[in-house]
């Protein structure tokens, strides 16, 4: 009988979660930059000091939530291993949401 540590089906779970997770984790952060980039480029262009100053605070906004979004994962990761004293994930399979890339972390048939 299998255990839910050799289940196929909750490893592959696992490692999509980890692709999107991995997907966000970089493609939020570029989008809100190269956003508030534009945005900027459009106020200096305007030459509008309120439009300016505007602008340049949504960029900062923009960068302090895309640095969020980064660490995100790295302190639930540290949060959930405080709390749980390495009981949170008995099969091994959380590491393949947070280090998607690392051996042992790929699609199983």
């Amino acid at each position: 009988m299998n255990t839910v540590c050799e289940s196929d089906a909750l490893h592959n779970i696992y490692y999509l979660i980890g692709v999107v997770v991995a997907v966000i984790r970089v493609a939020v952060p570029v989008i809100l930059i190269v956003m508030g980039m534009v945005d900027l480029v459009k106020a200096l262009t305007s030459q509008d000091d309120k439009q300016i100053k505007s602008a340049t605070n949504l960029l900062v906004k923009r960068v302090v939530i895309g640095i969020a979004v980064f660490l995100v994962p790295t302190i639930v990761r540290l949060v959930m291993s405080v709390i749980s004293q390495n009981e949170f994930d008995q099969c091994g399979n959380i590491r393949c949401i947070t280090s998607v890339w690392s051996n042992g972390c790929s699609w199983k048939n």
